[in-house]
C-alpha cells in the first residue's frame, strides 16, 4: 500500500490531466428520445441534459444554442446550449424526414432524406425560406462558409446508384454542380482546400471509400480504398483523419494532408468506433449500442485511454464542443499576436499583429472547430481577406515559428 505522502503527487497528476483534457461532449440518444451532456472535467454524465422529439438523429451547435433534427417530427428542435431547455421547434417539411443539419450565419440548412431537397430555415422568422432539389437521399453537410456541400446517398431502395455530392453557392442558393462519387456518400470533412467524403457502400458487397475532391477544379483528387463501412469522419488539426465503422466494431484512419491511407479494413484500429469527434486535446469514440447504454471512450491523441462514460440507447450522433466555446473563454490572443479591426465588417480585410518575420499559417474555425480557411502567409504579411464568409462568431488561430496566438472574431453584416 503507497505511503499516504505518495498520493498527492498522483493525485495532482490526475487533476492536471483532467484539466488538460477537459471538453462538453454532447451525445443524442435515437431510443431513448435525450440529449447527454459529458462533462470532462468533472467526469459527470447528465443523460436527460434534454428530452428530444421523435427519431432524433443528427445536430449542430452554437455557442448558444443546440439544432437536433428531429426526423420523426419532421422539425428541429432548438435546445439552449447552457441548460438544455426546450426552446422551440422549426417545422421543415410535411414528410421530409429531414437527417442532418447545419448552421451557416443566420440560416440553417437541412436535408430531406425522403424529399430529395436541401431546405433553407430562417433563425429570424424560425421557418423555412428556400428549398432546392437535389440528388437522390440526402444526408451528410459540410460548407466553406461560401459553398454548401451536400452528401447525395441515392438511396438504399436504389443500391444507393448514381450517388453524388452537390455543390450549392449560398449566396444565390442555387445548384452549381454536381459531383459524381462513391457507393453512399454520408459524411464530408473540408481541410485545405479539399472535400473528404466518407462513403459507406451498400452495407453488402460493395465495400466503402473515401472520395477527396479538389474544391479549387471540383474533381477528384484521391480515392481511397479504406474498405468496411466507413461512416463518420473527425480530422484532427495535425492532420489525420479518423472515420468510424458503420457497424461499430473498428477504427479508420489516413493522412488528411498527403491523403494516403494509414488504417484501412485490411489493418484497422482495434477501438470500436461509430461516430468520431475531437478537439486539440482529446479524441472521443461513440459506441453506438441498440440494447444497452451506448458507449462514449475519450483518449488523448495518442491513443492513452482518457475516460469511458455510459450514455444512452442507439446513439446516433456526437459532437465533442471545441476548447474555447466549452469553456466559455473569452480567449485573449497573446501579446505578440491579435487581430482586428474585431468586430470585423462583412467583406473586410482582416488586419494581423504578428511579431517577427517568419512565414505563418492562419486558420479560420467555426464553433463546432471546423476548419473554414486555412492561408499560408509570406513573412511580413499582415493581411487576410476573408470575403465572402457569413456574419457570425468563429475562431482563429495564427501560428509561425517564433508566435502564436488565438482568438474570437466576429464578423458582423
Amino acid at each position: 500500500m503507497p505511503k499516504p505522502n505518495s498520493l498527492v503527487p498522483a493525485l495532482l497528476l490526475m487533476l492536471t490531466a483532467a484539466a488538460l483534457f477537459s471538453a462538453e461532449i454532447y451525445v443524442v440518444n435515437s431510443a431513448s428520445r435525450t440529449l447527454s451532456r459529458v462533462d470532462t472535467d468533472s467526469g459527470s454524465v447528465n443523460n436527460s441534459f434534454s428530452q428530444l422529439g421523435l427519431s432524433p438523429n443528427l445536430m449542430d451547435l452554437d455557442e448558444q444554442y443546440i439544432y437536433v433534427v428531429c426526423s420523426g417530427d419532421n422539425a428541429i428542435q432548438v435546445l439552449d446550449r447552457a441548460s438544455g431547455a426546450h426552446l422551440r421547434y422549426i417545422p421543415v417539411a410535411a414528410s421530409s424526414n429531414p437527417y442532418d443539419v447545419l448552421k451557416v450565419g443566420e440560416y440553417l440548412y437541412v436535408t430531406g432524406l425522403f424529399t430529395d431537397k436541401v431546405y433553407k430555415l430562417s433563425l429570424q422568422s424560425n421557418s423555412v425560406v428556400g428549398s432546392l432539389t437535389v440528388g437522390i437521399a440526402p444526408e451528410g453537410l459540410a460548407t466553406d462558409g461560401n459553398r454548401l456541400y451536400v452528401c447525395n446517398t441515392g438511396g438504399y431502395q436504389n443500391n444507393y446508384a448514381n450517388s453524388s455530392v452537390s455543390v450549392i453557392d449560398l449566396a444565390s442558393f442555387s445548384v452549381a454542380a454536381t459531383l459524381p462519387t462513391w457507393t453512399n456518400p454520408q459524411f464530408a470533412e473540408i481541410r485545405n482546400g479539399y472535400l473528404h467524403v466518407s462513403c459507406t457502400g451498400n452495407w453488402t458487397d460493395v465495400a466503402g471509400k473515401l472520395d477527396i475532391i479538389d474544391l479549387d477544379s471540383l474533381e477528384l483528387a484521391q480515392r481511397l480504398d479504406v474498405g468496411g463501412n466507413p461512416g463518420s469522419l473527425w480530422i484532427s488539426a495535425q492532420g489525420t483523419g479518423y472515420i468510424g465503422e458503420g457497424f461499430g466494431t473498428v477504427l479508420y484512419s489516413y493522412n488528411a494532408d498527403t491523403h494516403s491511407l494509414e488504417h484501412g479494413a485490411a489493418d484497422p484500429l482495434v477501438y470500436e468506433a461509430s461516430m468520431v469527434s475531437g478537439n486539440s486535446n482529446l479524441i472521443a469514440l461513440l459506441k453506438q449500442n441498440w440494447d444497452s447504454n451506448s458507449l462514449v471512450r475519450t483518449y488523448s491523441h495518442d491513443f492513452s485511454l482518457l475516460d469511458l462514460y455510459e450514455v444512452g440507447l442507439s446513439s446516433s450522433d456526437m459532437v465533442v464542443a471545441p476548447e474555447a466555446t466549452a469553456a466559455g473563454e473569452d480567449l485573449p490572443p497573446s501579446p505578440q499576436t491579435g487581430v482586428w479591426p474585431n468586430p470585423l465588417p462583412r467583406g473586410s480585410v482582416l488586419n494581423l499583429k504578428r511579431e517577427g518575420t517568419e512565414a505563418a499559417e492562419f486558420c479560420l474555425y467555426n464553433v463546432k472547430g471546423q476548419a473554414l480557411r486555412r492561408l499560408k502567409l509570406a513573412p511580413r504579411e499582415k493581411t487576410v481577406d476573408l470575403q465572402g464568409l457569413p456574419a457570425g462568431v468563429y475562431l482563429w488561430a495564427l501560428r509561425s515559428a517564433d508566435s502564436a496566438g488565438r482568438g474570437k472574431l466576429l464578423i458582423s453584416d
